[in-house]
């Protein structure tokens, strides 16, 4: 009777736990990201640009259209890359740090408790 409470009470708590920390929120998490990205995207155009990587700019076939265009749409193309992989990078540390914590926690908490 009085593990059957316990159990009610600790177990199936701690389990709700886990499963938030280790499956629901990692989830969460990488959703956010791609969301994010295709936010991003609407502003960079990374598709857009690679799409038209040789075609000029506003339709102008002269050669100066070409010659400013192909500079200026791999340049773009570059720090859309860099951007997203400033993103990337923060997200996964971010999803590290998350993973970890509880393990550290419990770690420093048994290695530093009197």
């Amino acid at each position: 009777m009085i593990f059957d409470i316990l159990k009610v009470l600790i177990l199936d708590d701690l389990l709700e736990f886990l499963d938030f920390w280790f499956l629901h929120f990692p989830k969460i998490l990488i959703r956010n990201y791609f969301n994010q990205i295709y936010s991003f995207d609407q502003i960079l155009k990374l598709k857009a640009n690679l799409r038209n990587l040789t075609k000029p700019l506003y339709g102008d076939y002269t050669f100066i259209g070409y010659f400013f265009a192909f500079p200026y749409r791999i340049f773009r193309v570059a720090f859309s890359l860099f951007f997203y992989f400033l993103i990337a990078i923060f997200y996964l540390f971010f999803l590290v740090l998350w993973l970890i914590l509880p393990f550290f926690l419990i770690l420093y908490g048994v290695l530093f408790s009197k």
